[in-house]
């Protein structure tokens, strides 16, 4: 059964904002770099040229420390700019002109129109009151934000999109733009205090050049390691929302929750909770409270789509069972008569159902979309892209696009069973 064409859809939006974050993190390292990069690299030659009594490094030394001051005011300003650009959004006031379809979104003002091909949109999210609008993030890092009437109206143009809870995940950020400028500005400062402590150390070190070398690497590494930690930490927790489950990535862990284990979804103020089987805690997401809100309406519109009905009769034999995957693909070829469903006691349909169950085991869906493959079903490719984009699952989603293709392998079937 080929997937159903979406149907257009038109609005017409008082307010249409796009957001740069990307580029605003990109200014912020090179205001860093900018900052720190002439200092460590005069810091470097000078201890090269005093050790190696090299005049090369000390004219080096000299060359670059006089970019310093250059290079402090260019990151001030470089560290303003990305603060301005990250928090601030380029707005487009006045009537827009809003069309969705499935190859994409064209926004029209006046004379001057804009399209953005679909293959550019890669989610979206609606956002309800005070002042609901459609979050839709797009490839480079960057966020167009559609205001919107009523909240229908934001899910009807992700629809059109193809970006609704059956089609496609979505994936949110909860950091702030503050918190990731503190975070460098920490991360300068440690650098900074670690390497000066290095170079004062070299200075009294007395040993071999190898015995200089282990030594500057061994420092070196010390001084990164609290860096890399700090920048880690700054990390903005990342929630993904599929049609399967939901996945959670702090700075150091990451959590895996089922629709099969969530029993409640709860927001209390700009906090959402999602509470799970066998846990006395629930996980608990701070975000703003519209975001919250609209991150509940979202898992729960999934959560009720998982549910769906009972497995169909002699699914569970399209499971792998232990077999490689070219004796499994070999197998769900045996099944079948001359392209006959009907040999396997499935249907095609029962087959796609299996393929878009969020609740069933993924080596189950995995055989479905392995089996829609070998038996030449009219767009099995498409089918199977469509399930594979609306996993959180990440080892789920890269193990049914290589089936897609028809080029599974053990490597992505041990991912995805662990």
């Amino acid at each position: 059964m080929p997937p159903p064409s979406r149907p257009s859809f038109e609005l017409t939006s008082s307010r249409v904002a796009q957001r740069h974050p990307g580029l605003g993190r990109v200014l912020g390292a090179l205001a860093l770099l900018s900052i720190a990069g002439p200092m460590l690299v005069s810091e470097l030659a000078a201890v090269l040229g005093r050790k190696l009594a090299s005049p090369l490094f000390g004219q080096i030394a000299r060359d670059v420390g006089a970019w310093r001051g250059a290079g402090m005011l260019a990151g001030i300003f470089l560290a303003l700019l990305s603060a301005a650009i990250t928090a601030a959004p380029l707005t487009r006031r006045g009537t827009v002109r809003v069309a969705a379809c499935a190859t994409g979104l064209r926004l029209t003002r006046g004379a001057a129109a804009r399209w953005i091909p679909r293959a550019a949109i890669r989610s979206g999210l609606v956002v309800p009151e005070p002042r609901s609008h459609v979050t839709l993030e797009l490839r480079g890092g960057r966020l167009l934000e559609v205001q919107v009437e009523r909240e229908e109206e934001g899910a009807r143009l992700l629809a059109a999109l193809g970006l609704g809870p059956a089609a496609r995940r979505v994936a949110v950020s909860l950091g702030s733009a503050s918190r990731e400028l503190a975070a460098g500005c920490a991360f300068l400062l440690v650098s900074m205090l670690c390497f000066h402590w290095v170079f004062l150390r070299a200075d009294s070190f007395r040993g071999s050049p190898l015995d200089y070398a282990a030594f500057a690497a061994r420092w070196l590494v010390l001084s990164l390691l609290p860096a890399w930690l700090i920048s880690r930490g700054a990390r903005p927790t990342r929630v993904v929302v599929g049609s399967d489950g939901v996945l959670v990535e702090r700075d150091f862990s990451r959590d895996w929750l089922p629709y099969t284990e969530l029993t409640a979804i709860q927001t209390r103020d700009d906090r959402l909770f999602l509470f799970r089987q066998g846990h006395d805690v629930p996980a608990e997401l701070r975000a703003g409270r519209s975001l919250a809100e609209a991150l509940a309406q979202r898992i729960r519109e999934a959560h009720e789509r998982a549910a769906g009905g009972a497995a169909p009769p002699g699914a569970e034999a399209l499971e792998r069972r232990g077999r490689d995957p070219a004796a499994w693909r070999e197998d769900l070829r045996k099944m079948l008569t001359a392209g006959d469903y009907r040999a396997t006691g499935l249907t095609p349909e029962d087959v796609l159902h299996t393929l878009d169950d969020a609740s069933a085991p993924p080596d189950r869906r995995i055989g479905a979309a392995l089996l829609l493959r070998v038996t030449g079903y009219p767009e099995a490719q498409s089918l199977i892209r469509v399930a594979a984009e609306s996993t959180a699952d990440d080892e789920l989603r890269a193990a049914l696009e290589r089936a897609a293709e028809d080029e599974l392998d053990e490597a992505s079937l041990s991912r995805t069973a662990r």
